[in-house]
Parts: C-alpha cells; sequence; structure tokens
C-alpha cells in the first residue's frame, strides 16, 4: 500500500469536492460540530452525504459498530473522516471492520482486508495525533485498548489544513502537542527505530520545542501551520515504528480517570525520560539506546542538565502554558490507584514491549510516583 496522497496547505479544505468528485454517495465521520465549522455541507453539495457523529474521544467498539451498520445501510462510495485523532480512528475502522461485534472482534485481532472498501480521505482539525498518515487505528472494547494494524488502514488522500485549528482552545492545542511530542520522542528510541524514523523524529522534535516554548497568546497562522508539519512528521515517525511506554501507561489514565490522551502521554513522559536516562548509563546498556536517549535529550534542550528535576521543570513549562497540570493528583489519582496502571500499562505488550529498556515493576512504580 501507497503513503496518502498529501495535500498539505493552509485553506485546502476547500477542495475537498475535487477530491471526492461529485454525484456520489458520501459517507462523513465527523462530530457535528466540526461538519458544521469546516463547512462539509457546503462543500460536498453535490454529492450524496450521510454523517455519521455517534462516538465520543478514545472511541467505543460498540459506536465505531454503530457507524458500520450505516455504512452497511448507506453504501459510500466514499469516506471522509473529519476531526481529531478519534473521528480519524473512527473513519478507518468504519470503512474496513465487519458489523458484527464477534466478527469485528476477531478481525480486530487477526485481520484480513476486505476485498472492496471505498476510498478514504482523512481531514484533521487539529495538530498531534498524526493519524491521517498512519496505517493504524485504536478503539477501546471496556478497558482494553484493541489496534487495527495493516497497511489496509492507510487513507487514499489526507487533507491537511492548519486553518481548521484556528479555533481550537489553546488546552486542545496543547494536550494534541504533547501527543507529537511523546510521539516523536517514542519513535525514536523504540526498538523498531530506524534511520528514516528517527529522521521523522528529530524533524518533529526540532519543531515542536520551539512552539511550546512560546507564549500561546502568540498561536498565529505560521505557527499553526508548523504545529501542523511537526504533527505530520511524528505520524510518519510512529508509522514506521509505532510507540512505546509513555504510551502505554496513558491508556488507563484516559479510560479510567479522564485524562486527555496527549496529557495523559506527557505526564508518563515526564518520569519515564529520567528514567531511561539513569537506565541507558548502566552497564550492558546497548549503545545505539545510549546514543538515541542522548541524542533525544540533546534535541529537548536538556544537555547538561540531567537532574530529574531538570527534566520535570522542563515539561512543567510545557503543561502550565497550555492550562494542565504537570501533577497525576490533580486528575483525582492518588498513590493507592499506581499499581494498577502500572500493572496496565506493563500488559500493553505491543506498547511497552516496543520500548528500548525493559521496564521493571518496581523501578517503575517509584518512577511515576514522583509525578504525584
Amino acid at each position: 500500500m501507497c503513503p496518502p496522497e498529501l495535500i498539505n496547505a493552509a485553506g485546502s479544505v476547500s477542495g475537498l469536492a475535487r477530491v471526492v468528485g461529485t454525484g456520489r454517495r458520501v459517507l462523513v465521520v465527523a462530530s457535528a460540530r466540526a461538519f458544521r465549522a469546516a463547512g462539509v455541507a457546503e462543500l460536498l453539495a453535490d454529492n450524496d452525504v450521510a454523517v455519521f457523529s455517534g462516538f465520543t474521544p478514545n472511541p467505543r467498539l460498540p459506536d465505531v459498530l454503530a457507524g458500520c451498520r450505516l455504512r452497511d445501510g448507506w453504501r459510500p462510495e466514499v469516506i471522509v473522516g473529519l476531526g481529531g485523532g478519534s473521528a480519524l480512528d473512527v473513519a478507518k475502522m468504519v470503512r474496513l471492520l465487519p458489523a458484527d461485534p464477534e466478527r469485528a472482534r476477531a478481525a480486530l485481532h487477526r485481520f484480513e482486508p476486505p476485498d472492496q472498501r471505498p476510498p478514504l480521505v482523512l481531514v484533521p482539525t487539529t495538530a498531534g495525533p498524526g493519524t491521517e498518515v498512519t496505517r493504524f487505528a485504536t478503539v477501546f472494547d471496556g478497558d482494553t485498548k484493541l489496534s487495527l494494524d495493516h497497511a489496509a488502514v492507510l487513507a487514499d488522500v489526507a487533507v491537511v489544513d492548519p486553518d481548521l485549528a484556528a479555533s481550537c482552545p489553546s488546552s486542545l492545542v496543547g494536550s494534541c502537542a504533547f501527543d507529537a511530542l511523546c510521539h516523536a520522542v517514542e519513535s525514536w528510541w523504540s526498538r523498531r527505530s530506524t534511520p528514516r524514523s528517527r529522521e521523522f523524529a528529530g524533524e518533529a522534535l526540532r519543531a515542536l520545542v520551539p512552539l511550546l516554548r512560546r507564549p500561546v497568546a502568540e498561536r498565529d497562522a505560521a505557527y499553526r501551520g508548523t504545529l501542523a508539519g511537526a504533527a505530520l512528521a511524528a505520524g510518519r515517525a510512529i508509522d514506521l515504528t509505532r510507540t512505546t511506554a509513555a504510551h502505554a501507561f496513558a491508556y488507563r489514565l484516559t479510560t479510567r480517570y479522564g485524562v486527555p490522551h496527549g496529557v495523559a502521554c506527557l505526564l508518563n513522559l515526564r518520569w519515564l525520560l529520567p528514567l531511561h536516562l539513569a537506565m541507558a548509563q548502566r552497564p550492558g546498556v546497548e549503545s545505539r539506546v545510549v546514543e538515541h536517549v542522548t541524542d533525544i535529550v540533546e534535541v529537548l534542550g536538556l544537555a547538561g542538565r540531567e537532574r530529574t528535576d531538570c527534566f520535570t521543570d522542563c515539561f512543567t513549562e510545557y503543561f502550565t502554558a497550555f492550562g494542565w497540570s504537570p501533577r497525576l493528583r490533580d486528575y483525582g489519582i492518588g498513590r493507592d490507584a499506581l499499581p494498577s496502571l502500572v500493572d496496565a500499562g506493563l500488559a500493553t505488550r505491543a506498547r511497552a514491549g516496543n520500548n528500548p529498556i525493559e521496564l521493571d515493576r518496581d523501578l517503575v512504580l517509584r518512577a511515576m510516583a514522583t509525578v504525584l
């Protein structure tokens, strides 16, 4: 499968009709607010359009299956996903999964792409997840995170218009940017890291660090364009490598405590980065791991500041600039919750197992306690 055709420019959503065509049955997966704000009804006025909005952030399998049932009834010739990472993930799964719950669960564990599938156009309205260029999508079945991971999941076209994020509140901009930052860091040190993925990760980090240090009030068109480009680069990086421990430990923070995904990932990176640096200095650690962690520290502007408090202070600045707390306790998480959080993260083998250094449960518990 080829990467999506990328249309990346301010105002590019105005050309959505040219991408989709005219006189076609189109299924748009988007929240009602995103559908209105982007003017999709007007842009696709020459098509028959059905809209699926019955999902929430961090989508649940029953919601996705409702979209699949609408797909089967509507029989779209094109599917358009528009919104944040959750909307785009839902669009990917609505395109491919069977509507029957048991068959869908089986497909999520062992995926065989259908012979016929409509073209998929993804239009992100936030900059951070990079979902528009990745070949996977996530859904929660109860507290269990499942992934649809296959080249067939890739979109046919990604329309990236930074202007669509102009109305996003600062808190959402921050959470999405945190997600992109964690994507870049985790891809860089991933066990599956390659020279190409590190090129994308480095591009993303070098753009993100100055943005996260700028006052939120300065979010102009240039800021949005740079952030969109960084999110794309980070998305391309994790498309090659997948994520690691910061994401593994984030899922339960989101499903159980409602911590937004990007915030949850960066909360974990606060303790993971110094832990990785300390562990990388131990005898027997692979030289490539030491090199990758050292390079990340340098790009983050933390070289020579290897004390744990320097790392946490750096990320504290990022949190507070966008109106988020850097402390787990401010999200209702106490010390007694840490063991279950740690166990849930370590059980996410696809992510925790992709970490460059094996994580010891007791070490993780002590490290996570530093951000209480």
